[in-house]
């Protein structure tokens, strides 16, 4: 079965980082992801990874880390200040063990879109100026992966150039690494108006699927969504892993909540409710 991630927002708002660790041991995860800096400035970005590293070795479980780059701009020496402050968070999470990254290249808008216009930003919004400068920081930046024997996974995500599957594609290409791959997140994609059918993505993406964010929302009639449990929603989330196991995958599986309530319940059910879908695919 595949590794089991739990997501640092299941408790992140109001907890320290040792709950998360604690809550995913508790709760039969195999791992956390958490994020490649703190979310505010009580502490530096130092001591932040010199804590994860530390609970992380208390704990015995995984850490996947995010890598929060931002290459859009046409200012050079800022994307080459990303690209080595990123590297040296890709080092230092492999210097730790992390072997599986959650890969981002920075959000492209025009302005002002209105709500669920996301076709009119990220990938929908890019020059071909975007498209070199993502490329140019994940080559050196996959070259560091690969050395270390770790692999970068691009989140599908509104308002970046891997918003949904066709384009992470493109750019998968164009940076042509095998250590750079792609992390589906299907409740992103459905949100988009250009968003591909779970099929369709997981076949555009095949062979360089190297995480997942799974997580579900109900599509309100007349415009909005609501986040639920996983395994309601519009997202067939047995379908996804079993068509996952079929292609061979062999990445982590991410857990998602952001969703309002009890969060210690969530980790609690959705990690079961993952630890059953993998049974019955017999994906041992």
């Amino acid at each position: 079965m595949p590794n089991l991630i739990m997501h640092c927002n299941y408790f992140e708002r109001g907890y320290p980082v040792e709950t998360t660790f604690d809550k995913a041991v508790e709760h039969g995860y195999d791992g956390v992801e958490m994020r490649g800096r703190p979310r505010d400035e009580s502490m530096s970005p130092d001591d932040y990874l010199n804590l994860v590293e530390s609970e992380k070795q208390r704990t015995g479980i995984e850490v996947v880390l995010a890598l929060h780059g931002n290459y859009m701009t046409d200012d050079a020496d800022e994307r080459q200040a990303e690209v080595e402050h990123w590297g040296y968070v890709l080092k230092r999470g492999i210097d730790m063990g992390v072997t599986t990254y959650n890969a981002m290249s920075g959000g492209i808008s025009p302005g002002d879109i209105g709500p669920g216009e996301y076709d009119k930003c990220g990938s929908g919004a890019a020059t071909d100026d975007h498209w070199k400068w993502a490329a140019e920081a994940y080559q050196t930046l996959g070259a560091i992966a690969e050395q270390g024997g770790a692999r970068l996974a691009f989140e599908t995500h509104m308002g970046l150039l891997t918003d949904v599957a066709a384009p992470t594609r493109k750019l998968l290409d164009m940076i042509d690494s095998p250590a750079v791959g792609a992390n589906i997140d299907m409740g992103n994609i459905v949100l988009h108006p250009t968003g591909e059918a779970l099929e369709e993505v997981l076949d555009i993406l095949k062979g360089k699927i190297y995480y997942t964010h799974i997580k579900n929302v109900y599509i309100i009639p007349g415009g909005g969504w609501i986040c639920c449990h996983i395994s309601d929603g519009v997202i067939d989330n047995y379908k996804f892993m079993e068509i996952l196991k079929d292609q061979g995958y062999d990445g982590p599986i991410g857990l998602e909540a952001p969703r309002q309530g009890d969060r210690n319940y969530f980790a609690k059910v959705d990690c079961e409710y993952m630890k059953s879908v993998c049974a019955a695919l017999a994906w041992d």
